[in-house]
């Protein structure tokens, strides 16, 4: 792992819709933004109730920053702009 790669870990809870729209999204914001520099760990809590709890994530859908500094945050993402400022990333501007 590099010092510049992101890295995420996304707490879902099977094949909830919000779940899957918050994997979804999150992908598309790394894509987007983080491209070649982003990894994703996807975590079930309806399999892997365990990590969740190790974590202290009591709601799923969940996205947890890891590096290259820790935030938490819950729902489905779907407010991109909320979603890059908690996350310190910067929205490319159109007009550049």
């Amino acid at each position: 792992m590099s010092a510049d790669e992101y890295r995420f870990r996304l707490f879902i809870a099977g094949n909830e819709p919000n779940s899957l729209l918050a994997e979804q999204n999150l992908r598309a914001l790394c894509l987007t933004y983080l491209p070649g520099c982003h990894h994703i760990e996807i975590i079930d809590v309806l399999q892997d109730f365990e990590a969740a709890l190790q974590a202290m994530i009591m709601v799923a859908p969940a996205v947890m920053m890891l590096a290259p500094r820790a935030v938490t945050l819950f729902g489905a993402l779907n407010d991109t702009a909320k979603t890059l400022a908690a996350l310190g990333l910067k929205q490319a501007n159109p007009h550049d």
